[in-house]
Formats: structure tokens, sequence, C-alpha cells
């Protein structure tokens, strides 16, 4: 029985680290950083689960399995909810040439501002 439970908790450990890797992973990349974090963040209380069944705990596994599904439950609620999408302009990048990071349509809307004003001025 001992051999059972230490492949057990071998098994979910090797799962845990490697939900962890997988998350950090993810964190790199710019388009999926925060759910790559939070992924990360999850797999944590696994391995509490992990070590409570290597150690053959039953209170760790037990506090670890709880906080592992509490935050399951807020990685599939935060994955619903919309987000505001984060967009770094890099200069050169953004329609304009010499460093301008203003959109095409930012540029034409100062531009009809300017032309508005003077003729309200004349």
């Amino acid at each position: 029985m001992s051999f059972i439970l230490t492949a057990i908790g071998l098994l979910l450990l090797v799962v845990t680290l490697a939900g962890i890797a997988l998350g950090i992973y993810m964190a790199f990349e710019p388009k999926t950083r925060a759910s790559g974090k939070l992924f990360a963040i999850w797999w944590v209380p696994g391995v509490a689960a992990a070590s409570g069944v290597l150690m053959r705990d039953v209170v760790t596994f037990a506090v670890g399995i709880v906080c592992f599904l509490v935050a399951g439950a807020v990685f599939v609620l935060e994955d619903r909810s919309p987000r505001k999408v984060q967009v770094r302009e890099r200069s050169g990048l953004a329609g304009g040439t010499g460093g301008n990071s203003h959109l095409d349509s930012e540029r034409t809307t100062k531009k009809n501002r300017t032309k508005d004003s003077d003729r309200a001025a004349s």
C-alpha cells in the first residue's frame, strides 16, 4: 500500500509541476500573459495536495485539494469575464514614420479639429 501511495503522490507532483511550468511558459507570451500567471498560480495548491499524499498527511492533502478547487473556479470565472485589450505600440509600427506613434485615424481627427477651429476663428 505504501508503494502505491508514493507512486500516486509522485505522479501528482509531476503533473502539478508540469502545470506550473506550462503556466510560466504561457506567461512569457504577451497575448497569454495574464492567463499564464493565473494558470501557474492555480497549480501551486496541487503541489500541496501531492505533498500531502507523499507525506501521508490527510489534512495537507485536503487543504491542498480545497485550495486547488477554489483556484480552479477563479481561473474558470476569470476566463469568462471580458478583458481590456492591452496594446503596446512600438515606434514606427503604428502607421507613422519618424517615431510618431499615432494611428492614421488619430492624425486625421487632429487635422479635422485644427481645420474646424481655423474655420471658426475666421
